[in-house]
């Protein structure tokens, strides 16, 4: 991204995942796997789909207890294989602008450290439930790959 700082709220979330980078990356990218963690808690995938292109788009139908159910969707903006996914993040229904997603995943010791930036949201609420949302997301990723949610992460929110 250029130097240009974007109007909004963002927040950072930092996980290590017990997997070499290509597993972690394709995680994110096949519907086949995300349909296992790409949704908080015991909240559940019964639909993903990602055309994993620049200008292609993704789609993931998260379902809650009951009948909720939350549609997101985006299109890819930059693709780095391994190493980097950015993405536009709107929900289905919403009248929140599209918001932005930066996924990077960094090499580590035990495996692969992923830094999730979520930036231009419009408001301190939705900037907290996004922290909840992607908090839940990641730790299910970790048990993806670990069998154990209890592993390092951090948060950083910001203005």
């Amino acid at each position: 991204m250029s130097g240009v700082v974007s109007a909004g709220y963002s927040l950072q979330v930092t996980r290590m995942v017990k997997a070499k980078r290509p597993r972690v990356f394709e995680a994110w990218t096949n519907p086949e796997l995300m349909h296992l963690w790409f949704a908080p808690g015991t909240m559940t995938v019964p639909s993903a789909s990602a055309d994993l292109r620049v200008g292609g788009a993704y789609r993931v139908v998260m379902k809650g207890d009951g009948e909720v159910t939350h549609v997101v969707s985006g299109v890819y903006e930059e693709i780095v294989p391994n190493e980097l996914l950015r993405f536009t993040w709107g929900w289905l229904g919403g009248d929140e602008e599209q918001s932005l997603v930066t996924v990077e995943f960094k090499d580590a010791v035990d495996g692969t450290e992923v830094i999730l930036t979520h930036e231009r949201l419009s408001t301190e609420e939705s900037r907290n439930k996004h922290q909840h949302g992607w908090i839940g997301c990641l730790q299910n990723l970790a048990v993806l790959f670990e069998g154990d949610s209890a592993r390092t992460q951090s948060f950083t929110a910001c203005e």
